[in-house]
């Protein structure tokens, strides 16, 4: 029985190991591409229109409808992009703004009048594996709510509410899968390409620090936080005396990206009272790292503040000592000075009293 259970473990340990490095094969090959187009107005009038692009989750794109400029946020994704694609475009969301338009006129109902302000929402995304397409989605809203919506899967359009079943009707005829596919190979997924294909962003690993923090009830958070990585796929874990089935809660902050297209993550985990927290590492896997990094957990920090109550109690001792030497060595002299000057004073006046008496006879 006891071997029975051990090769269980072993064998849920293995199906583990594989699961992480599974993982982390797919984030290494994954990429996605995601667009927002906002539109806001009333059924007559289209006050503003919006376009924010991120490419695994960080903004590279911004055009707004006031300046009619479409800004690319780095240097580098410009130079990807090519200066004719980003005339094109800039020329497409202008075209854009009389559709929009047309979709606050005919996708917003119950508002006769025309007089409220109502915001149409249209969302694209497109990921890659490997440099192979393989999904793509259209998402609309009409005032925060779904309208309507297609992906590869389903090849046609779907109502999400029973006042889009008409115009996903006319969108088939207008807007067929076939259209709605290329539209998303050409402004979606071809653009990612040339982004993740140009070598201009160069590769950094993770900086990463180890935290530990005594809560006042018992418990402990650690905290293990890698900074400054690219591209976006890291995987970060804890251990335990290299054993990778740890206790406590876990818990992420998730890949976010930073304001110079580098990411950061912050996993932590809170461990109960009865855990000491010793043997704790977390260990980080990047593509810029040969190798899996293991950084410990510091040691409790009461140990630290307890060495330095006793260095400062030496020291205060030795500082007391010292003072009074010092005291006691002035009081001393000042001792030494006032009987030698006493003695002096004493031998004068002696000597001064035996001259007189010899000086009378």
């Amino acid at each position: 029985m006891k071997n029975q259970k051990s090769m269980r473990e072993s064998f849920s340990s293995w199906l583990y190991i594989m699961g992480v490095f599974a993982v982390r094969e797919t984030e290494a090959a994954h990429h996605s591409h995601e667009m927002f187009f906002t539109a806001v107005g009333t059924t007559k009038t289209l006050l503003d229109f919006t376009l924010v692009s991120f490419l695994d989750d960080v903004e590279i794109v911004f055009y707004n409808k006031k300046q009619q400029q479409f800004v690319i946020k780095e240097a580098w994704v410009s130079h990807a992009l090519g200066a004719d694609f980003i005339e094109d475009i800039q020329q497409k969301l202008k075209y854009n703004e009389i559709d929009y338009l047309w979709a606050l006129q005919n996708w917003v109902k119950n508002d006769k009048r025309g007089e409220k302000n109502h915001t149409v929402q249209i969302w694209h995304n497109c990921h890659l594996d490997q440099d192979i397409h393989v999904s793509s989605r259209v998402w609309c809203a009409v005032d925060g709510e779904d309208f309507c919506q297609m992906d590869e899967q389903i090849s046609h359009w779907v109502a999400k509410k029973p006042e889009a079943e008409k115009i996903v009707l006319l969108s088939e005829k207008i807007y067929c899968s076939k259209k709605v596919q290329r539209y998303l190979e050409d402004y979606c997924v071809q653009p990612m390409r040339k982004v993740l294909q140009s070598n201009i962003r160069d590769n950094v690993p993770p900086e990463v620090t180890v935290s530990r923090y005594d809560d006042p009830d018992g418990h402990i958070t650690l905290s293990c936080t890698a900074r400054g990585f690219y591209p976006r796929s890291i995987l970060l874990h804890w251990e335990k005396d290299e054993q990778l089935d740890v206790g406590g809660q876990e818990s992420s902050s998730g890949i976010l990206p930073n304001t110079d297209a580098t990411f950061h993550l912050q996993i932590t985990l809170k461990l109960q009272s009865s855990d000491s927290g010793t043997g704790y590492t977390c260990v980080v896997e990047h593509n810029e790292l040969e190798t899996p990094a293991v950084y410990p957990v510091p040691i409790k920090p009461t140990t630290k503040v307890g060495l330095w109550y006793v260095a400062l109690s030496i020291m205060a001792v030795m500082t007391l000592l010292l003072s009074s030497a010092v005291a006691f060595l002035i009081w001393k002299k000042r001792k030494t000075t006032q009987r030698s000057g006493f003695l002096e004073a004493h031998g004068r006046s002696t000597w001064s009293m035996c001259f007189l008496e010899s000086t009378d006879k």
